[in-house]
């Protein structure tokens, strides 16, 4: 790494400048591949014409690293009170969220032609489902707001996945790996993996999965309930 990155742009400036508008894929993470369990990472990026990344880095000592097409642009060790520049990256997790989520709007509200009452009752079961599922874990981030000792291992992917070229939001938190599928032919598709005692991935086959239909809004707000909670708990302080 060049020495010319610790005396570049000022991270206020190159926050202000990121933005996920018109980005096609995102990801949010929270501690993952963390190499000693006593540090924290908080990471984001968005995939435009140019890929752009942040990693907030808190360990022996704090650091903000940027990145464009993974080549590093700019690190800058922080203090580990500077709360003007905490309140910067929240913003830039929280607004890279919040695209991610709103970028569904009009897929939600269209309706799926064929839809009946049979899928109607099957749907109101799923919802009863997703909501206790969902609230499990609501009730298991909450202990984060008390517990320093816990630590936030999560993500959220949305957009176009490069792989697949298919539109997905997939919420990775504690042993739950969700997956949303926003299809052509404008139905859900929600599959749940519970990955417990297994790792990461672990589980082959999905514990829960369903077609919405009829309700889509109702089913997509338990989603976006679920994700904005993760991210008030993983904000840096």
């Amino acid at each position: 790494m060049s020495v010319f990155n610790f005396f570049g742009k000022d991270p206020r400036t190159l926050f202000l400048e990121f933005s996920p508008a018109q980005s096609v894929w995102r990801v949010v993470s929270w501690n993952f591949d963390l190499k000693n369990p006593k540090d924290r990472l908080w990471s984001l990026e968005v995939h435009k014409p140019l890929q752009e990344s942040i990693e907030w880095a808190r360990g022996a000592k704090e650091q903000i690293r940027f990145f464009k097409n993974k080549k590093n642009i700019r690190t800058k060790k922080v203090a580990s009170q500077n709360h003007e520049l905490h309140g910067l990256m929240n913003l830039c997790i929280h607004s890279t969220l919040k695209f991610g989520l709103e970028s569904n709007h009009d897929f939600l509200l269209s309706p799926v032609s064929g839809a009946n009452s049979l899928d109607y009752q099957n749907e109101a079961k799923a919802l009863l489902w997703i909501q206790a599922s969902f609230g499990t874990l609501i009730k298991a981030l909450d202990q984060f707001q008390e517990r320093k000792d816990l630590i936030l291992t999560a993500a959220v992917f949305s957009g176009i996945e490069p792989d697949s070229g298919l539109n997905v939001l997939r919420i990775m938190a504690f042993n739950l790996d969700i997956f949303c599928y926003f299809l052509d032919d404008l139905t859900l598709r929600i599959a749940i993996f519970d990955d417990k005692n297994l790792g990461h991935g672990g589980a082959k086959a999905p514990t829960f999965q369903q077609i919405i239909k009829v309700t889509k809004p109702q089913i997509y707000d338990e989603i976006v309930k679920l994700v904005h909670r993760i991210a008030i708990v993983g904000e840096i302080r």
